[in-house]
């Protein structure tokens, strides 16, 4: 059985490694990304990401406290997500009701 344990402790510290490379590319993305809604994407990535790794963190070092502000933080990123979502659309909205508006007055008028 210790051999399975080295071996899952081996394997998760792998993952969380891997993990945290690809959290720095993602990092890169957020900044760099052409677009705001990229940036989004990236950012929840990174929460997703950072989730992953608190639970393997918490397996690691029999911490279940660790657990709970996984999923504390996973709360706290939906809502950082859907904010950021609701400011970028929001501003969208207004200006594509009003060229609409505009495109139906002047139909009316002609």
């Amino acid at each position: 059985m210790e051999i399975i344990d080295t071996a899952y402790r081996t394997l998760l510290w792998g993952a969380a490694i891997f993990l945290s490379l690809l959290l720095c590319a993602s990092l890169v993305w957020a900044i760099r990304g052409p677009r705001f809604t990229d940036r989004i994407v990236a950012i929840n990535i990174i929460c997703s990401k950072t989730i992953i790794m608190i639970a393997i963190f918490s397996y690691l070092y029999t911490d279940s406290s660790l657990l709970d502000i996984a999923i504390v933080y996973a709360m706290i990123a939906f809502l950082v997500v859907l904010v950021l979502s609701k400011c970028y659309i929001a501003p969208h909205q207004a200006s594509s009701t009003e060229q609409h508006g505009v495109e139906s007055e002047e139909e009316d008028e002609g």
